[in-house]
């Protein structure tokens, strides 16, 4: 197992585009026992997601938002750790969506699997499920806890590099405390908000905000994100 977890994380960082990422995963998840994997990364009610469910149960997981009902997801944000699940064990709620979501899974193959959680910056949360169509899930040799979570972290970072295609020459680099003053701005926090989530100074803030607009030739903190979005900076 520890040599199957190696090497995706090797091949995970060493991919150049996502479809090199998914046949690491798809030969990781077999090598656990399951057919499909699932990456999800959630913040508030937005969603994003890198899978290789059927494409037919993606395109009504995400239209209707079920994320919002998923047991899985809701397990994962509240245990934040490592942990198997199934469809039929799910309670039989008295809502219809929740009924109609539980049928669609096990219909798309989607029935029994493993998750494993990660708490990511700026509230989000990531996690990684490997799924089968079994009614309970074999019960695999599990990588440590620590081991699943750097496999995550590769992945969702080597993802992020991967989508920021577009280059920014060397003066547009922005330094960390300038990144994360931008990130905070990009989700509509001002200077004095961001120095009470951050600890710096709200002078000091402002100070790193207009040094990333000097670098990112922005006229003002608004189109300093807008930029900064197209280069995949956030």
């Amino acid at each position: 197992m520890d040599s199957d977890l190696r090497s995706l994380i090797d091949m995970t960082e060493a991919a150049q585009d996502e479809r090199m990422i998914k046949s690491a995963l798809k030969s990781f998840a077999n090598s656990l026992g399951f057919e499909r994997f699932a990456y999800l990364q959630t913040e508030g009610a937005e969603v994003q997601t890198f899978n290789s469910y059927p494409e037919e149960w993606q395109g009504v997981y995400l239209r209707s938002r079920y994320s919002r009902i998923d047991p899985v997801v809701t397990e994962a944000k509240r245990r934040m750790e490592m942990f198997f699940w199934s469809a039929d064990e799910w309670p039989a709620r008295g809502a219809s969506e929740f009924r109609h979501f539980r049928d669609q899974a096990i219909e798309h193959g989607i029935r029994s699997g493993l998750t494993v959680p990660v708490e990511g910056s700026f509230g989000s949360t990531m996690m990684l499920t490997f799924a089968s169509s079994e009614k309970r899930a074999q019960n695999p040799k599990l990588p440590g806890a620590q081991k699943a979570i750097q496999a995550v972290l590769a992945i969702h970072y080597r993802l992020k590099i991967i989508a920021a295609t577009t280059i920014v020459a060397p003066k547009r680099l922005l330094s960390p405390r300038e990144a994360m003053c931008l990130m905070w701005a990009a989700k509509g926090k001002n200077a004095p908000e961001t120095a009470m989530l951050t600890g710096i100074n709200p002078r000091t803030v402002q100070h790193y905000l207009d040094s990333a607009r000097r670098k990112l030739e922005a006229a003002t903190v608004p189109q300093l994100v807008a930029i900064a979005k197209d280069y995949g900076l956030v």
